[in-house]
């Protein structure tokens, strides 16, 4: 799991071969005024999800086997919950047609804002969408690079 600040993205392109296109992107849209839903940047192997919704006090555990998360914040902020998926136990078995495994175990939490971003490889499993002191209204971009 890495989280930085945006403004220091370049430094991580050479951990996968698209996460300059994913960085690129960034830098050239503004993902506050993109319409929510699915976005395609190179088919099934790079696109992302835009998402709007209010963070709760507590959501699912998950982690991921067939993409990479990249996750960044257009509007508002929230915490993320993390720890390794070797701390953890299934809750509900993988589905491989939407590449997720829900999971149960205790998280670190870590905020995330519009400056920031993280990226969840298939061994770091989140809980997205949690409220820092209050529910809260967020609009975020889930990139999916697949492995």
């Amino acid at each position: 799991m890495i989280i930085d600040k945006l403004t220091n993205a370049d430094k991580y392109i050479t951990l996968h071969k698209d996460f300059k296109l994913v960085f690129d992107y960034l830098k050239t849209h503004d993902l506050s005024e993109l319409d929510c839903g699915r976005h395609e940047i190179r088919g099934s192997e790079v696109f992302f999800n835009l998402q709007e919704y209010e963070t709760k006090p507590s959501q699912k555990l998950e982690a991921h086997k067939k993409y990479i998360d990249i996750q960044v914040l257009a509007i508002g902020e929230e915490y993320m919950g993390y720890t390794n998926i070797d701390n953890t136990t299934v809750s509900e078995e993988y589905n491989p047609e939407k590449d997720v495994e829900f999971l149960k175990g205790s998280v670190d939490k870590l905020k995330a804002d519009n400056k920031t971003f993280l990226i969840f490889y298939p061994q770091d499993a989140h809980m997205p969408a949690l409220a820092i002191d209050s529910p809260k209204h967020v609009k975020k971009a889930i990139f999916k690079i697949h492995i």
